[in-house]
């Protein structure tokens, strides 16, 4: 009997698209596998290359993040949609599996709440009414069972629809353990440019091997925060485990977490 399993590719610098598609490809002949990919580099370079400033943001509790209003939320689906889907699906396509790529757009895959976003501006915190960001909330399991088996693999963007019909961009990572949960994945594969989860960032050698949820929630610093809540959101589904770890190198440097 197959494995399921999604695979999320992250979007930052150093994350190797072929290195990506050289997995997917691999383990997609005999099990079924969801690819979820990130577009965050390709989004820099795109804004830079058009002339659409990144506006950072703080919020409250000092998170940093790239503030979305509608030009911007334009040039992220171009660089998901336009060349991180697109490339991925030509990837797969001539390693013999059948990709179909995909956005929580299509046939309403992914459907999301839009965010009320804070920002924090010269000492105020405001709501940002214009920031096109959401958390998703369903997954239209009916559609994306059609397009996974052995073989044949959806490549999903992180784009959803809003519950008032608009585009929204969500976290690439938390789109990957809501549709673990949704097809019963026995694992979610978070593929990133880093080991693993490091109890010192500064330090590659502090690789924390395998771990439980609760002393991962402790230990995550910077972006890596995002990706154990995504680990969170999976395990407390039923996924069995979630394992992060760098898209290059050695398979077994890795980080597992378990519940």
């Amino acid at each position: 009997m197959p494995l399921r399993a999604v695979i999320k590719a992250g979007g930052s610098k150093g994350v190797s698209r072929d290195a990506v598609a050289d997995l997917v490809a691999q383990v997609a002949r005999q099990d079924e596998i969801v690819l979820v990919h990130g577009a965050s580099a390709e989004t820099d370079r795109l804004g830079e290359a058009l002339g659409v400033a990144q506006e950072q943001i703080t919020s409250p509790s000092g998170h940093v993040s790239r503030r979305t209003d509608r030009r911007t939320l334009e040039v992220f689906a171009l660089a998901a949609l336009g060349v991180e889907n697109f490339q991925y699906v030509e990837k797969l396509q001539q390693r013999g599996i059948d990709a179909v790529g995909l956005s929580g757009l299509s046939g309403r895959l992914l459907v999301a709440k839009k965010k009320d976003v804070r920002a924090v501006r010269d000492g105020k915190t405001m709501i940002l009414r214009d920031d096109y960001t959401g958390t998703v909330e369903a997954v239209n399991l009916p559609l994306l069972t059609q397009l996974i088996g052995p073989g044949r693999v959806p490549v999903v963007a992180p784009l959803a629809l809003s519950t008032e019909n608009e585009a929204l961009n969500v976290d690439g990572d938390r789109v990957a353990a809501r549709i673990a949960a949704a097809i019963d994945a026995d694992a979610l594969l978070i593929l990133t440019n880093v080991p693993g989860l490091l109890r010192d960032v500064n330090d590659p050698d502090s690789l924390v091997a395998e771990t439980t949820i609760a002393e991962a929630e402790g230990l995550a610093q910077g972006r890596m925060k995002k990706k154990i809540l995504a680990a969170r959101e999976a395990l407390d589904a039923g996924v069995e485990e979630v394992v992060i770890r760098s898209a290059t190198g050695d398979p077994s440097v890795r980080t597992v977490i378990r519940a």
